[in-house]
């Protein structure tokens, strides 16, 4: 009976000490460079001309061209353009494009507004880690009306980018 008392402690104690079997996990991480975001060109939207008409009608500017009213009391001239930025970061990354104020105050500097609302692509995938980087088009929209006041309207776009 000692013999047996004897080897099952042995047994418990060989029992106890060997090690759990070994399980391995893999640690991982991804570098991005930092997102740089430069404006290259201002939106223009060049000069419009209001004559007289009911309601309100708009004027955007776009990639495509720019869009002039829906019909008679608007005559737009001179030069327009989007907005151009440049954000350059990691290549093959996504890279998300947003605004905290998608609709723009401008003002005339005596007390008149207009609403820009901007357009922008939601996402673009960065194919250049340097320069030129990965260039985007900012467009927008603005609403008149036959009372507008005259003036030159400026405001500040503010784009911003985030890896997604």
């Amino acid at each position: 009976m000692t013999r047996l008392k004897i080897a099952c402690a042995l047994a418990a104690i060989a029992f106890a000490a060997a090690p759990a079997s070994a399980q391995k996990a893999t640690a991982t991480v991804t570098v991005n460079k930092p997102l740089q975001l430069t404006a290259i060109r201002d939106m223009q939207f060049g000069t419009v001309l209001v004559g007289s008409f009911t309601g309100t009608q708009t004027v955007s500017i776009a990639t495509s061209g720019r869009t002039c009213g829906s019909g008679a009391g608007l005559t737009c001239s001179g030069v327009f353009n989007t907005a151009q930025y440049r954000v350059v970061g990691t290549n093959n990354q996504i890279a998300l494009v947003s605004s905290p104020t998608p609709t723009v105050t401008l003002s005339n500097g005596a007390g008149a507004t207009l609403a820009l609302t901007l357009s922008f692509p939601a996402s673009l995938s960065i194919d250049n880690s340097g320069n030129p980087g990965r260039i985007f088009e900012v467009g927008g929209s603005l609403p008149f009306t036959s009372t507008m006041a005259d003036g030159v309207y400026t405001g500040t776009i503010d784009i911003q980018v985030a890896y997604q």
